[in-house]
Parts: structure tokens; sequence; C-alpha cells
């Protein structure tokens, strides 16, 4: 159960120190549930500090096929199983060509992945931790410093804690990742998120999943399993409509705007209520995604461009793996942390290359600034740092 909703909790009391091996997971969300219970599966105790979560709809409702191994690592592979969530047997995109192309699960090793409900998703992976035996501190870290013997932590509510090795599964603010090494923004891109309910349910509408490339951008729609439609729109901040998150028409004729996205919006007689969230979506990682006694895990270590379509597996990875290269650290293995750090940089160029591939692929669309801004020699060159005042403070000393 998650403390938010009820649970007992343990409380941070002042200049508590942690066991001798413990492992603090700092943040909360699909990277630090899933690390905490990696963590515990080898045997390590774990004190999880992560707010209480907030049930609301957020944006992220396709898992790549190539989750759910990972999810049976962790002893989990059934939850996607669960009615609220639909495995994805279609897709269909119009992306460098008029042409609506469909793709179907039959034909691709381990199918299409699957349109989950995100909020059950994440809640099954916190019962998951929690029933692993991980301690849950329902609060969040404010000050970070780094001694001589670890770290010391303050969080929220003004306790403090002493720890050894921290995981970083703070999500794009890297909380103690950018601190630690060099953060990297590849773009700047946006999420105007909204899902979309139906006027009456005498309307069945198609089961699937939708991409469209529009000039200024890209958009996504997906039918989860309890018939909302989310719709989400991708684009760069200075491209959007002003005060959007603020104005339902003016989503409305953005969406009015696409050709396949609102014919479907359309003829399955979803009603556009409000306007959308938006949240960032841009890609940024770090140079290096650990240390001698951290590591990063999630968006904290690298986030993606949703149009790979990896963010949440990235995190369920990034989480098993760092696990084993804490476990092997704290068992003498010098080496396994950098080893780590290798390996999501090498993620992180294999990502890069795919994305520029992709971009590339949609021609129509050229002289755009969305499309100008990807298909130039400066935008596939070394990024530069994101500044660090740009971020949460997190004091560090040595």
């Amino acid at each position: 159960m998650d403390p938010g909703d009820g649970a007992t909790a343990m409380t941070a009391d002042p200049a508590r120190s942690l066991s001798e091996g413990t492992v603090a997971v700092i943040g909360g969300g699909i990277a630090g549930a899933a690390a905490s219970a990696a963590l515990r599966l080898r045997g390590l105790p774990v004190l999880w500090i992560a707010p209480p979560r907030e049930d609301r709809p957020r944006a992220g409702e396709s898992l790549a096929a190539a989750a759910r191994p990972l999810l049976e690592t962790l002893g989990a592979g059934r939850i996607l199983d669960r009615p609220v969530h639909r495995r994805m047997e279609t897709s269909f995109s119009n992306w460098g060509t008029r042409a609506l192309l469909e793709r179907s699960a039959m034909a691709l090793p381990g199918g299409l992945g699957t349109a989950i409900d995100r909020n059950a998703f994440e809640k099954d992976l916190l019962g998951l931790a929690l029933d692993s035996g991980a301690t849950r501190l329902p609060t969040s870290v404010h000050t970070a410093c780094r001694t001589d013997s670890g770290w010391w932590l303050r969080t929220i509510d003004g306790g403090t804690l002493t720890a050894g090795l921290l995981v970083d599964a703070t999500g794009r603010s890297s909380l103690i990742g950018r601190r630690m090494t060099v953060m990297r923004r590849q773009d700047r891109m946006i999420a105007a998120v909204a899902f979309l309910r139906q006027r009456s349910s005498d309307i069945d509408p198609t089961r699937t999943t939708l991409i469209e490339a529009v000039p200024d951008g890209w958009w996504y729609a997906s039918l989860l399993a309890d018939g909302c439609l989310a719709v989400n729109h991708y684009t760069d901040p200075d491209l959007l409509p002003r005060g959007l998150g603020r104005d339902q028409e003016a989503w409305g004729r953005l969406i009015a705007d696409t050709c396949y996205i609102s014919k479907w919006i359309d003829t399955g007689g979803f009603e556009i209520a409000q306007a959308p969230d938006l949240a960032s979506a841009g890609s940024t990682w770090l140079d290096r995604a650990a240390g001698p006694d951290w590591i990063a895990v999630g968006d904290a270590a690298a986030a993606f461009d949703p149009l790979s379509a990896h963010g949440m597996t990235t995190a369920l990875w990034t989480a098993i793996n760092a696990a084993e290269a804490v476990s092997r650290s704290l068992a003498g293995d010098t080496a396994a942390l950098d080893a780590y750090a290798d390996r999501v940089a090498d993620g992180v160029a294999r990502f890069r290359a795919e994305q520029t591939a992709i971009y590339r692929r949609e021609r129509r669309f050229a002289r755009h600034p969305f499309w100008t801004r990807r298909n130039t020699p400066a935008h596939h060159a070394q990024p530069e740092p994101i500044r660090s005042t740009e971020g949460r403070q997190t004091e560090l000393t040595r």
C-alpha cells in the first residue's frame, strides 16, 4: 500500500545513520520503485525516500515489448496481464508520407508492447517494492551534502540521514547526478497531454495507437483499456500557442489542424473538454551516470525523446542494472559502477543515432523550424551542458 494512502512508514529522525550496507534510493516513480525492488532481490537493505504518489493522469502510455522480460526479472511479469492494460495488436503512423501505414503485432518479435494505465502500473511497482522489504520514507530530499564518509541528507520535513551510497531516481531534475557530473540537453521539446472521454458509449472506438507528423512537430494518440483516448502533442516551446495550458479552444484548434488524429477523435465521439497539461519532453543525459558513491537511474540518468517509446523501459533497465552494479560494488568490485556508466553512455549514443535516422525520414516539412532544428549539424553535435541554476539546488561538499 502507498504510505501516502494511509500505510505506516518510518520518519526521518535527526542525525539518523543508516546501517552499514543500506542503500538510499531517492525519488519515486517507475525507476525508484524498480531500483528498490531490484536491490532487495539482491539482499541489500534499502531506504526508499519518495513523496506520496499523486493519483492523477500522466503521460507515458506505450510500454515497449522489451519491458516484459525486465518486469519478469523483478518478479512482476504478470502485472501487464491486468485488464487495466491493453496489449497492442496494431499501430498506425503517418510519417514521411501522406499515407497511413499499419503495423501488426504478429509481424514483430515480441509484439508492439502494451498500452498501459500509467497510474495502475506505478502503483503495482510501488507495491512490489514495499512487498520486497524496502523501507519507504514518504518525503523528499531537500539537501544532499557529500562528506568524507558518504552522504548527509536533509528532508523537506527537517529530518536528517546519513548514507554511504545513493541511487538518484529523481527524474529529470537529477538531484544528485547533475551536481556530480555534466548534464546535457539535446533539445527543449515539450509535450501537451490530454485524456479524452467519449460523449456517448454507443460508439466502439478503434483499439490502436497512432503517430502523425505535422509541420510544427508530431502527435501521438492511443486508446487505453478503459476507453479513454490519450492524446499527446510534441513540439518546441516557442511553437506552442501562448497560454495553451489554460486555453481549451486553442487546444481544439491545434487538434483540428491534424489529419488522422482529428478524424479519430471525431468518428470516435471523443470530447475535448479541457486544455492540456504541459510537460518537458526533451532529451537529456548525464555524461557519467555513476560515481564512487552514487548512481543515477531512469530519467535522472537519461531522458529520451518520447518518439523512441523507451522511456519507461529505460527506467526499468537502468534500475535493474544499477542494482547489480551497486551489489557488486559493495562486494568489492571497484569497476562495477564505472561499467554501468559506460553501458548507459553506449545506450545514449545508440539512441541519438536512431533519433537522427527517424527524424530524417520526415522530409515533407523540412523547411519548418521544428524539423529544421532536428536536421542540422549543430543538433547532432555534442550538446551544451545544462546550467546548474536551471535545476533544483543541491549542496555538495567534499
